[in-house]
């Protein structure tokens, strides 16, 4: 593996850029350069053949680019409907569907393929996998060590900006905002004018919200079928509520109830907890309502235990963390994650981890015309609220920054050491020379 090839990288010259990058990401757990050190210094071990990964897909993180990214990649080939290195019952914006895997794997065995060479290496869902092990223990987990005894579990997941990530589920999915902007657009396409994208320009998303309160109490009037939720906003408005006021603008949602409920602490399904106090779970089924208990009123919470958690459990340094407690056996390990805002570098170490070959194209999905956080009108101020009331999440995230600038330096050391030592470019058939020069 390319750590062994060149000159040796002294742990000073590692101290030095670990100490820079923690200062940027303005982490403040006294361990910090120490973890930021252990990352440099950490092999990567992924074995395609004995490894199998699963990628727990948060919703409005970029997942969406990323299970068609791993299709085409660690997919291999695609026969019939399935690319055969994914395990059917991945999809990429639902959950995991556990009898499909099923039904395929039994086709296999049926058809006389041992079970250690099934071919799948990895999956993908917004259904998380840990705890694999203790009293959360997920159905997915179990459904993997029963199905895949000989596979070692790993994991892999995209994180994004904590106040774009709730911008984004805001505009799109708690209030549908984007579907209501796209209709108003069109119908100022048909008239000739420019579509309109931020209240700056004057797009008013409270009228729109007017329009989806309208749409709905027409739809309770006329009689056609209604669900319960909606059965009682229709009450609640009759009773003089503004049912849709969390929709109207960032400062609406930032003081509404809806917040509370279901915009804290949002990265919790991401490892499964915050940091050592908190009990593991919330990972199975995180729904499109989020809704988790703030981390800040968990016993043990502090910045810096956040920080350092993320260093240890995200980064993929420590190897003993249990669901099933103290020296339980260990969870899979992150073996990779991306930041959406970060999604070039993501990709590329992506390729170089799992040692595939770069696309001519990485896939885009969903990307909206008008961007959530600007047509809603989200503002500094605003960011500065969210920052306030979720310094967890936000702990998270600048650890998580500060592990991707630890990486991108350490592939940029590896593949300059293989080129010292005479390997060709060709040879590292993995590195996207393209992007890589570019960044």
């Amino acid at each position: 593996s390319p750590q062994h090839l060149g000159q040796p990288t002294t742990t000073k010259q590692y101290t030095e850029l670990a100490t820079t990058i923690a200062a940027k990401w303005n982490l403040t757990t006294p361990t910090a350069i120490d973890l930021l050190v252990q990352q440099f210094e950490k092999a990567n071990d992924y074995d395609p053949e004995k490894d199998f990964f699963h990628f727990h897909h948060l919703y409005k993180s970029g997942g969406t680019s990323i299970s068609n990214f791993m299709d085409k990649t660690v997919g291999l080939r695609k026969v019939g409907k399935y690319w055969e290195g994914i395990l059917p019952g991945s999809y990429e914006s639902g959950n995991f569907d556990h009898d499909e895997a099923l039904a395929d794997i039994n086709k296999r065995l049926e058809e006389g393929t041992n079970r250690e060479d099934l071919p799948y290496k990895a999956s993908y869902a917004h259904t998380g996998l840990r705890p694999v092990y203790g009293p959360h223990r997920t159905k997915t987990a179990m459904f993997f060590q029963e199905q895949m005894p000989n596979k070692r579990l790993r994991a892999i997941t995209m994180l994004r900006e904590p106040t774009d990530f709730r911008a984004s589920n805001h505009a799109m999915i708690m209030c549908g905002l984007n579907a209501e902007i796209k209709k108003f657009n069109q119908q100022r396409a048909k008239k000739g004018l420019n579509q309109v994208c931020s209240p700056k320009d004057g797009l008013n998303v409270s009228a729109l919200v007017d329009v989806k309160t309208q749409t709905l109490i027409n739809k309770c009037q006329s009689g056609a079928k209604a669900n319960g939720q909606q059965k009682k906003q229709c009450q609640d408005h009759a009773n003089g509520v503004d049912i849709f006021e969390h929709c109207r603008s960032p400062s609406h949602l930032l003081a509404n109830h809806q917040y509370d409920k279901h915009y804290r602490s949002m990265f919790k399904g991401l490892m499964g907890r915050y940091h050592r106090g908190q009990e593991f779970g919330g990972t199975a089924y995180v729904g499109m309502s989020f809704g988790y208990e703030r981390a800040e009123e968990s016993k043990g919470y502090s910045v810096e235990n956040v920080e350092e958690y993320t260093l240890q459990d995200l980064g993929g340094l420590d190897l003993t963390i249990s669901g099933a407690g103290e020296g339980g056996p260990p969870e899979p390990d992150f073996i990779w994650f991306g930041i959406t805002e970060r999604m070039k570098e993501s990709t590329i170490l992506f390729y170089y981890y799992f040692k595939a070959k770069p696309l001519k194209k990485i896939p885009q999905h969903r990307i909206q015309d008008c961007h959530p956080t600007e047509s809603v009108g989200w503002t500094a101020k605003h960011r500065e609220i969210v920052k306030q009331k979720e310094p967890a999440d936000y702990a998270v995230w600048r650890a998580a920054n500060a592990i991707l600038d630890v990486r991108m330096a350490k592939m940029k050391m590896e593949i300059q050491a293989q080129l010292d030592a005479g390997v060709s470019k060709e040879a590292m058939y993995y590195v996207d020379w393209d992007t890589l020069e570019a960044l």
